[in-house]
């Protein structure tokens, strides 16, 4: 018996060596090439001249937009993984330098907001300092004669295991309160804001579980609903993109 128990035991450290070994080479992956570039993941500066930009973080990044709704040959999609606020307006800093579009999109926050569970000593400074860079890219648009469109910060979906040591439930109230804060900064510049926060929630600050690919993303059933809501928003606001 204690000669099995000894093989699980060897067997368990093994796979969780190796486990732990293929997590700090991502993390460590990720965080050193954050230090090599802002841009992170050798991310093309290269913007084809379109009318409308959709700019922000991984819900971007994923958004697939039909032909239907904006015309592929007229929107740019800009979107980064794991982007910070901080990031996104380096980053539109420098798009600015190859044109303007006429319309930009923008979803950015959640991984500001993220950090909280990690560093709740800093609670206070990520958020207003995610509220000051979303602000700062919208002045930025307006600066540059281009309409911005606030898309409400996407909440969180239900916190998969591995991400609870360093999750707090004070992000869902945090993405609502940065939501509020941005969306009455925008009525007052007279900015249109496209709500996919209500659009996704279930009332409680929470992703609802039918558009949940993981805590943090959306699955199709999400994007298609974000597409519908799209293709009313723009009809609603009259903003014709070609």
């Amino acid at each position: 018996m204690a000669k099995y128990f000894f093989i699980f035991f060897a067997l368990f450290v093994c796979v969780a060596a190796s486990l732990s070994f293929f997590l700090f080479k991502r993390f460590y992956t990720r965080e050193l090439s954050l230090r090599l570039s802002p841009l992170t993941e050798n991310q093309s500066l290269s913007v084809k001249k379109t009318t409308c930009w959709f700019l922000g973080d991984s819900r971007i990044y994923q958004w697939n937009i039909p032909d239907t709704i904006i015309p592929a040959a007229n929107y740019a999609n800009l979107g980064v993984n794991a982007q910070t606020t901080a990031q996104v307006l380096y980053r539109l800093g420098l798009h600015l330098q190859q044109g303007t579009p006429e319309f930009l999109f923008l979803q950015a926050g959640i991984n500001d907001i993220k950090a909280i569970g990690v560093f709740p000593e800093k609670k206070d400074f990520i958020i207003a300092e995610c509220i000051k860079n979303i602000e700062l890219l919208i002045d930025t648009c307006i600066k540059c004669n281009i309409h911005p469109v606030f898309c409400t910060i996407i909440p969180p979906g239900d916190v998969q295991l591995f991400r609870r040591p360093v999750w707090t439930s004070e992000i869902k109230d945090k993405v609502a309160y940065v939501n509020k804060i941005v969306s009455d900064f925008c009525k007052s510049k007279n900015v249109s804001i496209f709500d996919t926060y209500s659009t996704l929630s279930d009332g409680k600050g929470v992703l609802l579980k039918q558009y949940q690919a993981d805590d943090l993303h959306l699955n199709r059933a999400g994007y298609d609903m974000l597409n519908r809501e799209l293709k009313s928003f723009l009809i609603r606001e009259k903003i014709v993109i070609k």
